[in-house]
């Protein structure tokens, strides 16, 4: 992608897409060997280890903790041509507080320093936060098509073998937020596929009411901390009884 040296940036897509890229953004910004993917720097770049990148990541909202942190850390003065980088990770979770007590910080940032907000629900970003941002709005890789094999129930309404998705479930390492990805484009997988087969029928069945009520109630009623693999259960539950005779809702 184009290179843009603004010091204040948002970035949209969804987690896979967004953390691939930043990756290489940065790489190519501080890799003597034209981003090489092999030397002691991109290795560094590349496990959020390097010492001019600093990445911040919530455990469930960002608090003023975290914010002054982020100050503090952006009060040095740099060297002539040093960068640092500041990475907001999950900024979608920046509550008005925290976002208000960073504005200063990021309206006139110190030179050398680079703030980029990465989140894949700009809706959900405050305004104050996105009205001092370049944004950037990256091509989504689907989470479905991350996770295809895992998904395929959901997908192809297959659930012969729940004892095999329970398996690849225990496998996989899915926490609330990136289920909340998952959901949100499983909903918009179903929803475009209805609407082109209503087109052709002319009518909704009773069983693709079911399953958009599914994933509308997912969506409203996201896991709490701790509980995606539950959820998860539950969705391979109701969308199987959804496609027979049985009433999930």
């Amino acid at each position: 992608m184009a290179k843009n040296n603004h010091p204040v940036q948002l970035w949209i897509s969804d987690k896979t897409t967004i953390h691939k890229k930043i990756i290489a953004y940065l790489q190519e910004e501080f890799c003597s060997h034209n981003k090489c993917l092999t030397c002691v720097t991109c290795h560094q770049i590349a496990i959020k280890e390097f010492a001019n990148i600093t990445w911040f990541t919530p455990e469930r909202s960002y608090t003023v903790d975290q914010i002054d942190e982020i100050i503090h850390t952006t009060s040095f003065q740099l060297n002539p041509l040093e960068k640092h980088y500041i990475i907001i990770d999950q900024a979608e979770r920046l509550t008005e507080q925290a976002a208000n007590k960073l504005l200063k910080t990021i309206e006139e940032p110190s030179p050398g320093y680079y703030f980029f907000f990465l989140t894949n629900r700009q809706q959900a970003l405050p305004i104050t936060i996105q009205s001092r941002c370049i944004i950037i709005k990256l091509k989504n890789e689907s989470t479905i098509s991350h996770y295809s094999d895992f998904l395929q129930p959901c997908v192809n309404l297959s659930f012969q073998d729940p004892i095999n998705f329970i398996k690849k479930l225990e496998t996989l390492d899915i926490k609330e937020q990136e289920t909340k990805e998952i959901i949100d484009d499983l909903f918009d997988f179903w929803s475009n596929k209805i609407k082109n087969e209503i087109i052709q029928t002319g009518s909704m069945t009773k069983e693709q009411e079911k399953i958009i009520t599914i994933f509308q109630s997912a969506i409203q009623n996201p896991p709490m901390s701790g509980s995606a693999k539950i959820f998860w259960k539950n969705i391979y539950i109701n969308l199987h009884y959804a496609t027979t005779n049985q009433s999930s809702l």
